[in-house]
């Protein structure tokens, strides 16, 4: 035991280019936020009634947007600022953040709304609709109001069942409470039509009247967050000006990369843990662009072999990747099935003026790029009915792949 103590105390007392290593975690909520004014204005706007006259509507809000491009820390932030605000005028607004991927039920979620507003209502032995009840009935008696945001609501949306769905949608033609208590924010990855189409009409557009779009990052707007980070993550002079530069220009969405956020933190997490493990070793005092090199290697797996190994596939391969990269973009998810990939792949064809493949074909084109380590397949996907197979790209960026695709689309067509 007195060894583990030395040890711990050895760990604890050794440099490091870090002084708060939290502030690149994905969890860490900013106390401000960089370049997402409109989206927070909109909030503001939105949410104005649960401040000025409590209780006279239930607000609802859908965020959208692909993966890092500021939702849930928006949503936060916002909920910990407007709790705030109605604290000042002696309102009682508590803010409730829920990942729908952890919580993956409608039970579960009113379980870990309760227990973050500290209402004592039992676990077990009370059916959904008498959890809801006690829920709204010690809301009222405690004179609490709430803002629950529903994280990873996709998620939610795509494994809930549809009476679910309806409960959580439309609380209040359920239960007809005159004072209204609960709001929502509702917190969902990839396009507002994605979302649409997993919604019978009527509750789409009930949902759509209050969306709030997020786009990706641009390389600027990067380097604004990630210098943010930088003075509270790392001692001074420990990262350069052409770091951040370097990292910002690899992941902007206008610079080739996808615009996420969060690539871009732990891209600068994982370089400043090479450096400080140099460091230890007396070799590195400082994060160097080589290190932020070395865990792109780590990350992109021969990229650069990537577009070299494209030039040898036949042209319909190449508009299968093509297809594979497009809807991959448009759904914002991690993997795509073969359902959308075929249907995207004969537009494709449309375009150039090709005669689309048979499944069996399209199918061994898939088979072929996953045996040259192209793509990533899978048979199932967690929250998804039946087994398919679903195919992603892991962690390449995908706008210089589709620049690529699209030269080499041009010139085998000419070729023929």
């Amino acid at each position: 035991m007195s060894e583990l103590h030395e040890l711990i105390e050895n760990e604890i007392k050794r440099p490091s280019v870090f002084v708060d290593e939290s502030v690149l975690y994905p969890e860490y909520i900013p106390p401000v936020i960089r370049h997402r004014d409109e989206q927070l204005k909109s909030l503001v706007r939105l949410f104005k009634p649960v401040i000025l006259n409590p209780g006279s509507t239930s607000v609802k809000a859908l965020l959208v947007g692909p993966i890092g491009s500021g939702k849930t820390v928006t949503a936060a932030v916002f909920g910990r600022e407007i709790s705030r605000a109605a604290s000042s005028k002696g309102l009682n607004l508590m803010y409730v953040h829920v990942n729908c991927s952890r919580s993956k039920n409608l039970p579960n979620i009113l379980r870990e709304v309760k227990d973050q507003l500290g209402i004592p209502i039992p676990d077990r032995g009370l059916s959904t609709q008498e959890m809801l009840e006690a829920l709204l009935k010690l809301l009222e008696r405690e004179n609490i109001y709430t803002i629950i945001t529903l994280d990873e609501f996709d998620y939610f949306i795509q494994a809930a069942s549809v009476e679910d769905k309806y409960t959580v949608l439309r609380l209040y033609d359920i239960f007809k409470d005159e004072v209204k208590r609960i709001n929502f924010i509702f917190v969902a990855r990839g396009s507002p039509t994605n979302i649409w189409s997993r919604l019978d009409s009527i509750t789409g557009s009930y949902l759509m009247k209050n969306l709030i779009t997020f786009e990706p990052y641009k390389s600027r707007e990067l380097l604004t967050i990630l210098k943010d980070r930088v003075d509270k993550a790392f001692h001074i002079g420990v990262v350069g000006d052409e770091v951040l530069d370097y990292i910002s220009k690899l992941t902007g969405y206008d610079t080739g990369g996808d615009g996420n956020a969060r690539k871009a933190l732990a891209i600068l997490h994982a370089a400043g843990k090479l450096a400080d493990k140099e460091l230890i070793e007396g070799k590195a005092s400082r994060v160097t662009v080589d290190h932020v090199r070395m865990v792109v290697t780590q990350e992109y797996p021969s990229m650069v072999e990537l577009l070299d190994t494209l030039h040898y596939l036949p042209l319909h391969e190449i508009l299968i990747l093509k297809a594979i990269v497009l809807s991959l973009k448009e759904s914002g998810e991690d993997y795509v099935s073969m359902g959308v990939i075929e249907k995207t792949y004969r537009k494709l064809c449309e375009e150039v003026g090709e005669e689309p493949r048979g499944h069996t074909k399209v199918y061994m084109f898939v088979l072929d790029l996953k045996q040259r380590n192209i793509i990533l397949t899978k048979n199932s996907i967690k929250g998804r009915k039946g087994r398919s197979t679903y195919v992603g790209f892991g962690m390449a960026p995908l706008d210089p792949l589709l620049q690529r695709l699209d030269l080499l689309i041009k010139q085998k067509l000419v070729v023929r």
